[in-house]
């Protein structure tokens, strides 16, 4: 199936979801309908980014073309998820592990970027794939001018440089603050039902339709883990 059409069948499935959920009664049927929409409105995201990166290579493949003898052949693109990090007085340290034969490739071919709250990562042919890293939105403002890298041998090390000094970092990306935040806000206040799974729902949901793609993902992300740490044999 191509992501044309794969874009069509998830968008029909949400527009089902949708009225399934505004006809719903019970608050289990529709926390459930909640989650798995929220999943698909994130998976469109996702189709609709990638067909976006299809139409940009073949918009240039099509400018190549009188130059096709000569033309280089681009390497795949692929989305770096995973990393960990720590924190000094000064720095943020962002790990970007599993890159096999990184200090061997041409250092031109690490390219990182910083704004006072962003950050873009991007690794040409490493091992027959160009690499990215991004994130739209630190937690805390960085100042660009003190950030750097390090290339080692089979990881990257991003220094995100803290614009305020001695403060502690709680979370990487602004999304995973407010959903954090969010979640505390719950434990102390009730909705008016007196239900505080139910003002966490709200909440979340309010964070959700108002947030970018990143934050999207983000809540999608924490409220099926919820999910299943509260009920194991729980299964979209």
């Amino acid at each position: 199936m191509s992501l044309e059409s794969k874009k069509t069948e998830t968008e029909l499935d949400i527009e089902e979801l949708k009225t399934l959920l505004e006809t719903a009664k019970r608050k289990k049927v529709k926390d459930l309908l909640g989650i798995n929409l929220r999943k698909l409105e994130t998976e469109l995201i996702t189709l609709k980014e990638e067909i976006g990166r299809t139409e940009t290579r073949l918009k240039g493949s099509n400018e190549d073309k009188p130059e096709a003898k000569t033309e280089v052949k681009r390497a795949p693109e692929s989305q770096l998820k995973d990393y960990s990090w720590d924190q000094s007085e000064n720095y943020v340290k962002l790990y970007l592990t599993g890159l096999s034969n990184l200090a061997t490739i041409n250092q031109d071919n690490v390219k990182v970027s910083f704004t006072d709250q962003s950050l873009n990562v991007r690794i040409e042919n490493l091992n027959g794939k160009t690499l990215l890293f991004n994130i739209n939105k630190t937690c805390h403002k960085i100042s660009p001018s003190k950030s750097h890298f390090k290339v080692k041998s089979d990881y990257l090390v991003v220094f995100l440089g803290k614009h305020n000094p001695g403060s502690n970092w709680s979370h990487i990306t602004y999304a995973e603050k407010c959903a954090a935040d969010a979640k505390k806000s719950v434990d102390t206040k009730m909705d008016e039902s007196g239900d505080p799974s139910a003002g966490l729902m709200n909440m979340m949901k309010k964070l959700y339709d108002e947030g970018d793609d990143e934050m999207k993902r983000t809540i999608a992300k924490a409220w099926t883990e919820g999910q299943q740490k509260k009920n194991p044999d729980f299964d979209l």
